[in-house]
């Protein structure tokens, strides 16, 4: 670390080799991030050596060396740049080398945490105040970011004023889904919680109401007010029977009944969705071959379809389809025709958050493999949420 010196004598007189002495003071055991340098403070004395004769050098995780030099006093400082660090363990070794080249140094250690704050949380589905016809399923759907914990090591927990915990959420990659089943009736105040690694919170909160005074009696929808947003074509993980599914978005700014529409492709498959089927303006609704989690490669689901090859029924074929959502006077709302070379297998489908409407859905350029696994069979996917960008 710092050049050795021959030994010296004064005035014939032998010198003892030792080593100064150094004290290096404690940072803290937690430096944040964003709150400018510190000062890390040392003190330096030696036998022979006056201390601002000592060569002194600041050595930061063994690689990068800073010199200084102490005062008569022996007090030796150093600007430590937090914002320079990574997250995570760091020391700093403080070295004073006399005239003989004996050297002494201490050690200090701290970690580098993100900057002070909680992760920012927002719940992105359903809109705040929305109001369900009692016993409707709602599905919850949140995002958060942090900015010292990846978005896959934030913890999410959902809960209802009135109902408790929501428990089942999936959540991975800084989003989480959660389907809520038997809600009471009347206003819950909605929560999501996001802890970071360092122990920072974050909320948001939105209020739902589940009543028979429904204000926006769900209509029928236009061409282009529903659109195929995603798919699981070929699952791996559990069968096709019982592990294909299909994702709508509604682009529409109100809520649209889909129970009597036809779900089918362009020869004789078809089915007619059954149950009450709304889907929420600016969400997302997941149709199912199986709507049992723990039978379908965890994938949480809105409603049901069968899956059957033969009539009545439908089955997504591995190779060129088509997907027909249809209104039950006959007026086509979407239509999507994909082949074998749009997918891969165990993979889920989906199209580019930014082309979300019944034009741009079209262009296999604006789909893409997903990435995001958000269902406990670990296949890539993102049902019920906003898809990753292409």
């Amino acid at each position: 670390m710092l050049a050795t010196l021959g030994c010296t004598t004064d005035q014939g007189v032998s010198r003892i080799p030792a080593a100064p002495i150094v004290t290096l003071g404690s940072p803290g055991d937690v430096l944040r991030q964003g709150t400018g340098p510190i000062e890390l403070l040392g003190t330096v004395s030696d036998e022979w050596d006056e201390p601002q004769d000592l060569r002194i050098a600041w050595e930061i995780d063994e690689v990068e060396v800073h010199y200084g030099a102490a005062d008569a006093d022996g007090h030796t400082t150093w600007q430590l740049d937090i914002d320079s660090l990574g997250f995570g363990p760091h020391q700093v070794r403080l070295y004073a080398q006399d005239s003989d080249g004996d050297i002494g140094s201490d050690l200090t250690t701290f970690e580098v945490w993100g900057p002070i704050g909680a992760p920012d949380v927002q719940i992105t589905s359903p809109e705040d105040g929305a109001t369900f016809a009692p016993g409707t399923t709602i599905t919850f759907q949140g995002v958060a970011s942090d900015a010292s914990t990846p978005a896959d090591e934030l913890v999410f927990a959902w809960e209802s004023d009135r109902d408790g915990p929501l428990e089942g959420a999936i959540s991975a990659d800084g989003k989480s889904i959660v389907v809520a089943e038997g809600l009471s009736d009347g206003t819950h105040h909605i929560t999501l919680t996001v802890t970071d690694t360092e122990g920072d919170v974050g909320s948001d909160s939105i209020e739902v109401t589940l009543a028979d005074d429904v204000p926006d009696d769900p209509i029928d929808a236009e061409p282009g007010d529903l659109v195929f947003s995603e798919m699981m074509i070929n699952p791996q993980v559990v069968a096709d029977e019982v592990g294909e599914w299909v994702e709508l978005y509604n682009t529409a700014g109100y809520p649209i009944e889909i129970a009597g529409y036809t779900f089918r492709d362009d020869d004789y498959d078809y089915w007619v969705l059954e149950g009450s089927m709304v889907v929420q303006p600016g969400s997302y609704f997941v149709l199912c071959a199986d709507m049992d989690p723990s039978v379908n490669g965890g994938v949480p689901c809105d409603g049901w379809f069968l899956r059957d090859p033969d009539t009545p029924g439908l089955a997504l074929a591995n190779g060129p389809d088509e997907v027909v959502l249809m209104r039950p006077d006959g007026v086509e709302i979407d239509w999507l025709h994909y082949d074998d070379e749009w997918y891969v297998p165990a993979v889920a489908l989906g199209v580019d958050p930014a082309y979300l409407d019944s034009g741009d859905n079209d262009d296999r350029s604006h789909w893409c493999n997903q990435r995001t696994v958000m269902t406990d069979g670990g296949e890539p996917g993102t049902p019920g949420i906003e898809n990753d960008p292409c």
